[in-house]
């Protein structure tokens, strides 16, 4: 999409020119949000096409989205487009999955997590007899952690010690402190049960035994709000918002990578693109990876990179290898995601989070979108994409090498667990390593979230929305608060934007319908 304006921005009120930096779904969500404020928005994106972690790419004829499957928490892009006047369901198509997951263990048991509260009670029973009163107060336990989490918590800046101090009592209440796979445990004794519920933590890039408990809100998000597709893939809901802020007076220029930002002592004056290209700015919101631009983009003293040591020392999140792939016939007996574990869990984690290694024992997600939405595969033929959690770069890797290693080893796993057929049938693949996330989009590490979900890396102990020395630089995305994931990401936009309020005060956001806010 190239350069557009639908409107003279220079006949907006008290507007202050604002640029964000990256048009992944922190990015455009945040720009969208400035834009509504009544502000002149310059959004810059590297690539040729957008979305981030969230891209598209095209293999054997069928478009695939590279990053996140399934969109959560649907309100946060209602309003987005309510903020202009507009509603999400005359752009998009939220087609429901059913089940969420279904889990593939190793001694060739099943479960699916389903979509109503009964079906996956139901799920319980079978799989593990008396063990719904349990999941019963997994639920209420878990609902707990997202009403403070992430309705109370999710869109409140953390930008000072005191706004840490105020909820580590609310914390200690819940016990955060323990890891999600302890707080599923207390619920249930069995394993399969304690991981398919502990699971989700790797979806946002946490190891399950160092995750917070805090992070269990995603199953009450989930249950809350559903699990949905969006018809054509996640990338026609990226497409829907670039053409909504085009179409409000928002100007997009893709195929502009920052080279640095400009300087006038500690305040952000602009940003020098390797084009050439010059864009000034009263703000700069950045969607790109916080250590990144610290490291890449701001000329620092010796005395600053000093200071800036504590955050290349942060936990990273795990790396990812995710192979697409089609198919000469369809599955229709494989669901829209399915989780097969290993053989081990806790180790297959130490592995990757502990060693940086690649463990031999695989656990895999396979994502088949046809199964929601037949038209993301070919006529007869079938399309997927299955993601391995791996070491990060950190492991030192030499993944030009190990990447077709790596694609036969997962090829053979998913032979052996769930589709017998598949050598046979295979048509085309294409495969993504760690490096693709270092460069392409300026992950420091090649990790696949940003720093890791730990209780010592969450809220005001993540990147802080506001730069604490930059105060006019602001950050989005999954290294920030409130953490990373889809409905995370898109949270971290309000947060800048309250900041950006505070900071720049002007026009209010239009009001939103009371159907569209934050319940």
């Amino acid at each position: 999409m190239s350069s557009a304006s639908a409107s003279d921005p220079s006949s907006l009120p008290s507007s202050v020119a604002a640029l964000v930096v990256g048009a992944g779904f922190g990015g455009l969500a945040v720009a969208l949000r400035l834009l509504a404020r009544g502000h002149q928005v310059d959004l810059l994106e590297k690539h040729p096409d957008l979305g981030g972690r969230a891209r598209t790419l095209t293999l054997d004829g069928v478009s695939f989205d590279a990053g996140p499957t399934v969109i959560t928490a649907p309100f946060l892009f209602a309003e987005l487009f309510a903020a202009f006047g507009e509603t999400l369901s005359d752009h998009v198509t939220l087609l429901p999955v059913d089940p969420f997951y279904r889990m593939e263990f190793a001694d060739g048991s099943h479960f699916d997590y389903r979509a109503t509260l009964e079906g996956t009670l139901e799920e319980v029973e079978r799989l593990s007899p008396g063990a719904s009163a349990g999941y019963h107060a997994f639920l209420a336990a878990s609902q707990a952690m997202y009403q403070r989490g992430f309705v109370e918590l999710g869109r409140k800046p953390f930008t000072r010690i005191r706004d840490m101090l105020e909820v580590i009592p609310d914390l200690v209440r819940l016990r955060a402190d323990r890891s999600i796979y302890q707080f599923v445990s207390s619920f249930f004794a069995d394993e399969r049960l304690r991981r398919a519920f502990s699971v989700p933590s790797l979806l946002v890039g946490g190891n399950p035994f160092r995750t917070s408990s805090l992070y269990a809100l995603i199953h009450a998000l989930e249950r809350k709000d559903g699990v949905w597709y969006v018809q054509g893939g996640t990338g026609a809901l990226i497409k829907a918002m670039a053409e909504l802020f085009v179409r409000h007076g928002g100007r997009l220029h893709c195929n502009q990578s920052v080279a640095r930002l400009a300087m006038k002592g500690h305040q952000v004056v602009g940003a020098h693109c390797e084009s050439g290209d010059y864009f000034p700015a009263d703000l700069v919101v950045s969607n790109a990876d916080p250590l990144y631009v610290y490291q890449q983009w701001i000329e620092r003293s010796l005395a600053e990179k000093a200071a800036d040591l504590h955050r290349e020392r942060l936990k990273q999140s795990m790396g990812l290898f995710v192979l697409y792939f089609t198919t000469e016939r369809s599955y229709p007996e494989l669901e829209h995601h399915t989780i097969i574990f290993g053989e081990t869990f806790r180790e297959i984690l130490t592995q990757i989070f502990d060693h940086h290694q690649v463990p031999d024992d695989l656990s895999l997600y396979l994502h088949r979108p046809g199964a929601t939405d037949p038209a993301m595969a070919a006529p007869g033929r079938d399309a997927f994409y299955v993601l391995a959690p791996v070491p990060n770069l950190q492991g030192n890797q030499d993944w030009e090498t190990l990447a077709p290693v790596l694609q036969e080893q997962v090829i053979s796993t998913l032979e052996q667990r769930v589709m017998p057929d598949l050598r046979q049938q295979l048509r085309a693949t294409h495969c993504l390593s760690p490096v693709y996330f270092h460069e392409q989009l300026n992950s420091p590490f090649g990790s696949g979230f940003s720093i890791a979900p730990v209780l010592t890396q969450s809220a005001g102990l993540r990147f802080h929305n506001r730069s604490p020395r930059y105060p006019n630089l602001y950050f989005v995305g999954a290294g920030t608060h409130p953490g990373a994931g889809v409905p995370g990401v898109v949270s971290s936009a309000a947060v800048v934007e309250h900041l950006v309020a505070e900071d720049f005060p002007g026009p209010a956001i239009v009001p939103l319908p009371a159907e569209a806010r934050l319940p």
